[in-house]
């Protein structure tokens, strides 16, 4: 995209080109609006909303991303994407009911990986586990939020262009533990 801009280097125009060929035309970046002062400097608060934008991405990625829980009785790496939140949600709302002793004899069934191991199995949880796992999910959960809550605080407080890139989020491993 380029940028057509005036004698005061007001934006006029933006055509579809891939890159300027007259005097008056400039690269276009995302930042630029129809109308507006031409700028090739990314504004702060362009900059904050990018950033921002990637601690959102961050966040989420981090929630289902998995979670550890020893709710088996050993360390166990469990998935932690929406699908298994919610069913994990509602087998637990039946844990102590007929409906769950009926339908998991032996326990629920979750998939992990353990601590020692490279592979997924099947852990059988029973009530009990079923609910410590899920408020080990809920700790999880609360976790990533309150380091998303920090970076986003970290990106409120940039004056600077330079510093919100300076801005780093690593995976998950810059989420606090347990």
């Amino acid at each position: 995209m380029i940028c057509v801009v005036d004698k005061n280097n007001k934006i006029i125009n933006i055509i579809n080109a891939d890159s300027p060929t007259r005097e008056n035309e400039r690269i276009c970046y995302p930042w630029n609006s129809l109308w507006e002062q031409y700028t090739d400097v990314e504004p702060l608060e362009y900059a904050k909303q990018r950033k921002l934008s990637e601690v959102s991405r961050w966040t989420a990625s981090n929630i289902t991303g998995g979670f550890v829980s020893s709710a088996s009785g050993e360390a166990v790496r469990y998935d932690s994407d929406k699908e298994t939140q919610l069913t994990m949600q509602g087998i637990a709302l039946n844990v102590e009911t007929p409906l769950f002793a009926k339908k998991y004899p032996n326990g629920c069934p979750v998939r992990g990986i353990a601590e020692s191991k490279n592979s997924k199995e099947v852990f059988w949880l029973k009530p009990s586990q079923v609910m410590q796992w899920m408020a080990d999910l809920s700790m999880h959960i609360g976790r990533c939020k309150q380091a998303g809550w920090a970076k986003q605080a970290e990106v409120d407080a940039c004056k600077s262009v330079g510093e919100v890139n300076a801005i780093t989020l690593g995976g998950d491993e810059s989420v606090p533990s347990e």
